[in-house]
């Protein structure tokens, strides 16, 4: 994979990391604010860990993207 394709799909990557993060962080908020509030949460469970398995799968992409190619085929690529 060339440089810059490479580069696009990182920062692809990384720009869904940052989507599915603040998704969780307002699950969390939604969560806190259901249970001070004795709702129920089970379906706000459920949500959070749909998405931290959607966050697993993106990080495993991103390091497979970013840090599998070695030092030297890097140094090479720029060449």
């Amino acid at each position: 994979m060339n440089v810059a394709r490479r580069t696009a799909n990182i920062e692809d990557l990384v720009d869904k990391l940052i989507e599915l993060n603040l998704a969780q962080v307002a699950d969390l908020r939604e969560y806190a604010q259901a249970a001070m509030a004795g709702e129920g949460t089970i379906q706000l469970e459920r949500n959070f860990r749909r998405r931290e398995a959607q966050r697993t799968d993106l990080y495993r992409q991103f390091e497979q993207a970013a840090f599998s190619t070695s030092p030297a085929k890097d140094l090479a690529d720029q060449t």
